[in-house]
């Protein structure tokens, strides 16, 4: 049992360890993206949520490798209840999933309607967007051949040979694929800290039983007396054969 309970203990402080990682992970990235959101936006709401989340995540990874250095099981007990509780959080926040993307999606779009509207006054905002984002026309290419308009530079992709190749995509379509992209990216990293919350909510339980078994064993060898030997109540008197050695060395 001893070799069982100190496998699952190093395997909780590596999985602990990997958990305070993914919680300053996600304080940098909120710390990044705050720097960019507006204030009083759903996005700024979010990167905020988010930085509170990596700090509550490494102050229970603190909490729970405390408990299991010092193999306390109250504090075991006390981290289990604190992982329930983000688990209860991630699958809140899973279930009612609100990408900050959005925000900054609709903005991009909008940018993408007033360059494509305005080519006629303004043909550089699009010639720009379509080379910052590598794409060509507001759905394809073919949206120039519509208006008699000959396709600009920005819509060929830079290579080393003769032969200019257009951006196979539109705009609206490299939006739609990077907000995807971003939804798939944000889901994936979250689906991970719930899957190793899972991991350390299950390490935790198997260690705390362990270690209640243990603890009941050492009680129970204590209880018991060794064959052989007779266990007699302590006194604080001097017996009557001590007390008779001392007077006749007394005597003598």
């Amino acid at each position: 049992m001893n070799r069982c309970y100190n496998t699952i203990k190093l395997s909780g402080l590596l999985a602990n360890l990997l958990y305070m990682l993914l919680g300053i992970g996600v304080m940098c990235g909120a710390g990044l993206g705050l720097q960019a959101a507006e204030p009083n936006t759903p996005e700024h709401t979010y990167f905020v949520k988010s930085l509170v989340l990596g700090g509550t995540i490494c102050m229970i990874v603190m909490f729970g490798c405390y408990g299991l250095i010092c193999n306390l099981l109250c504090v075991n007990l006390i981290f289990t209840l604190f992982i329930l509780i983000c688990l209860g959080a991630e699958y809140l926040q899973l279930h009612h999933y609100h990408n900050p993307s959005h925000t900054t999606q609709g903005s991009a779009w909008q940018q993408l309607e007033l360059a494509w509207h305005g080519l006629d006054s303004e043909p550089q905002l699009m010639h720009q967007y379509e080379a910052t984002q590598h794409c060509c026309g507001h759905n394809n290419s073919t949206d120039y051949r519509q208006l008699h308009l000959l396709l600009p530079a920005s819509c060929y992709q830079a290579n080393d040979t003769y032969q200019q190749q257009v951006f196979p995509r539109g705009c609206l379509e490299t939006l739609s694929h990077s907000q995807r992209y971003i939804e798939h990216r944000d889901k994936l990293f979250m689906w991970s800290i719930v899957g190793l919350e899972i991991f350390i909510l299950l390490q935790t339980a198997a260690l705390s039983v362990l270690l209640y078994r243990l603890r009941q064993r050492q009680r129970h060898a204590r209880r018991q007396v060794p064959p052989g030997v007779r266990r007699e109540p302590r006194s604080n008197h001097v017996r009557a054969g001590s007390r008779a050695q001392l007077l006749h060395a007394g005597d003598v």
